[in-house]
């Protein structure tokens, strides 16, 4: 009997313990994780600083620019008795891409952006077909809230199959507003979905050039297409950036955080359009 006592208490000491563990594990890593969002939003601070002395310095967005080098894996602190933690980061310029949201007006499905859009499909070796209704679910969005229509990509991309979707993705995006694809920053299938008479070989050799030396005004991406060949009369380009995706990761004490931020650039401040955590 008094065995079984022993290992009766034994047995409920050692369950005790090890909830106690557990919970302390568990408080921990919610410690942890907290940390890690505050110095995840230590990172999109960062960005702005750098997005908004860019703007102070220089009047085009391009490749070639600080804000346009990702920041590797780095150690924050060091031999200051606490645990280390580290940050990686990355700029992308939205504007580089072929905003979905240009598809909507309260009229209708904008038929320019259409064609544009069919033509980023053929580039990319896709079924150009996939632009209406890519179109029709983005203008059904705008019916709904006129004011943003902000859906995500995934969203707009819903049907595409997860070969098409993965292929298309990084092409794109959806902003809270019409906007101009940047020219010194697009890839080469963005820049011939926005000049119907441009080769896709013919923007490849554009973009090889601008890399080297980058449009200073639109005077001068005219120019290079007229080198190719090209009167893109009707064509309109920015040169400057508004929108910016901030795309950090944080390892904190056993947490890691992914997140991705879409920020908008104005007169001299950042605003955090949307903020999103990453599994």
């Amino acid at each position: 009997m008094a065995m079984l006592i022993v290992a009766a208490v034994a047995t409920l000491v050692s369950g005790a313990m090890w909830q106690q563990n557990a919970l302390m594990r568990e408080t921990e890593n919610e410690l942890a994780q907290a940390q890690a969002r505050w110095l995840l939003r230590g990172a999109i601070d960062w960005a702005g600083v750098i997005l908004r002395e860019d703007a102070r310095t220089s009047r085009v967005d391009h490749r070639g620019e600080p804000w346009a080098v990702p920041l590797a894996d780095t150690r924050l602190n060091e031999n200051d008795g606490r645990r280390p933690a580290f940050i990686m980061g990355e700029i992308r310029d939205e504007q580089a891409k072929f905003n979905l949201r240009n598809l909507a007006t309260r009229e209708g499905v904008e038929l320019k952006e259409l064609e544009a859009l069919r033509r980023l499909l053929g580039a990319l070796a896709l079924n150009q077909a996939l632009a209406d209704s890519i179109a029709g679910r983005m203008h059904a969005a705008f019916e709904q809230t006129p004011a943003l229509a902000l859906v995500s990509v995934d969203e707009a991309l819903r049907g595409l199959e997860p070969a098409a979707l993965e292929r298309l993705r990084p092409f794109v995006t959806v902003l809270p507003e019409r906007t101009l694809v940047n020219a010194n920053t697009a890839a080469p299938e963005v820049l011939a979905s926005q000049v119907a008479e441009l080769p896709l070989l013919e923007a490849r050799r554009i973009v090889a050039g601008r890399d080297r030396a980058y449009f200073r005004d639109t005077g001068d991406v005219r120019a290079r297409l007229a080198q190719a060949g090209v009167q893109a009369l009707d064509a309109e380009f920015a040169l400057a950036t508004r929108y910016f995706s901030v795309e950090g990761t944080v390892t904190y004490a056993g947490a890691r955080l992914r997140a991705r931020a879409l920020v908008k650039r104005d007169a001299g401040r950042l605003d955090i359009v949307s903020l999103k955590e990453l599994e």
